[in-house]
């Protein structure tokens, strides 16, 4: 009897690895679709502040996603949008339409037609454009520091995310997020040697923004490749 019943526990084991199996590769193939889809012409809406919450957290109108919120400076917004347009071309392969296009066209389309939803206008504004893809960011934190760059009594801190929607069925193919916390050099060395290059120092949020935009376009699936190096 103990038999019969060790040889079902085992064979439901393989059943539950074969399950877990299947579903990892079903996971890599969506993966490996949504990395096949090219977008071509992507327009840039301006960055938007989320407000309101549960519990605590305040969630993205697109994805759900739960944040943490925090004060909000006044233009934050613009700031993420200035960094946003400085590091975009330098690292995506794709045509951008500017947010100081994009934005114009997306506010005018949300003042003619006010019973349009935020998918409704975005993808409206997307085939106005011609585009193919549209990417949305929102904030839901923005504190900035309290004291100097090497004395301060509160680091810069900020949350916000990145959404790129394909316009023809209105998917979120990627997405990526920035909720961090600008921490003591002693206490991270990791983070020493990624802010090298801007000083070991306490980071304005608007420098701190700059820094996480920054890191979150790194794993953008559509990257320009790198140049290649001269033989020697």
């Amino acid at each position: 009897m103990s038999g019969r019943i060790m040889r079902w526990i085992g064979i439901g084991g393989v059943l539950l690895l074969t399950l877990g199996l299947a579903a990892c590769q079903a996971a890599r193939m969506a993966d490996r679709r949504t990395s096949d889809w090219q977008p071509q012409r992507v327009a840039v809406l301006p960055y938007q502040a989320a407000i309101g919450g549960e519990e605590g957290n305040v969630r993205s109108p697109l994805t759900g996603a739960s944040f943490r919120p925090g004060p909000m400076i006044e233009g934050a917004g613009m700031a993420l949008d200035a960094s946003l347009n400085q590091w975009l071309p330098k690292v995506a392969n794709f045509q951008i339409i500017p947010v100081s296009q994009a934005g114009a066209v997306f506010d005018r389309m949300r003042r003619e037609d006010i019973s349009l939803n935020l998918m409704q206008a975005v993808r409206a504004t997307a085939e106005r454009l011609k585009a193919d893809a549209v990417l949305v960011g929102f904030v839901y934190r923005f504190a900035q520091r309290v004291g100097g760059p090497y004395a301060a009594d509160r680091p810069a801190s900020a949350a916000f995310d990145l959404n790129l929607i394909r316009v023809s069925d209105g998917a979120v193919i990627w997405k990526n997020s920035f909720d961090e916390t600008q921490q003591a050099f002693s206490e991270d060395i990791l983070a020493a040697s990624q802010y090298m290059d801007r000083g070991l120092r306490w980071f304005t949020v608007q420098e701190w923004g700059d820094i996480g935009l920054g890191q979150l376009l790194e794993r953008l699936p559509w990257r320009k490749e790198a140049p290649s190096k001269p033989a020697e």
